[in-house]
């Protein structure tokens, strides 16, 4: 009896071992057709400084990841006081009618334009985020009215 129960033990304790010995993917890692990593360029979006003289900002965007062709979102983000919750602390959160549908170029570039209103910067120091998002590639920059 003790004999099969210690058989039974260490047959448990090697499928244990063996399993923890085996290739564990902890990360997806990209790999092109030969297996080897593929490492791709990381997204760029700028916009030049905006000031209280300005009427409007472009935002623009590089995008190697993206297709040409590709329909991505640009939101403006805002620190705000969240309507379901007026006595809670400020989020990031989308101002109201600032999501644009923009189409990536052929260059894998894009831009979108704001108004200073649009994008709720009113006074100076006002600070917005706007958000690049996409199947395929996505991107942020902060803007503070000077």
């Amino acid at each position: 009896m003790k004999a099969k129960i210690i058989i039974t033990l260490s047959f448990i304790a090697a499928i244990a071992i063996m399993m923890g010995c085996t290739k564990q993917p902890y990360f997806d890692i990209p790999l092109d057709a030969n297996g080897n990593v593929y490492i791709t360029k990381i997204s760029q979006v700028t916009a030049a400084p905006v000031t209280a003289a300005m009427t409007s900002f472009t935002v623009n965007g590089y995008f190697p990841n993206a297709k040409s062709g590709d329909v991505m979102k640009a939101t403006v983000l805002q620190q705000q006081v969240p309507s379901w919750n007026p006595t809670g602390a400020k989020q990031l959160l989308p101002v109201v009618g600032s999501e644009k549908s923009i189409t990536v170029g052929s260059d894998l570039k894009t831009s979108v334009t704001y108004t200073r209103t649009e994008a709720n910067l009113l006074k100076v120091g006002d600070a917005i985020t706007v958000v690049f998002s996409g199947s395929t590639d996505s991107g942020i920059v902060s803007i503070v009215l000077k």
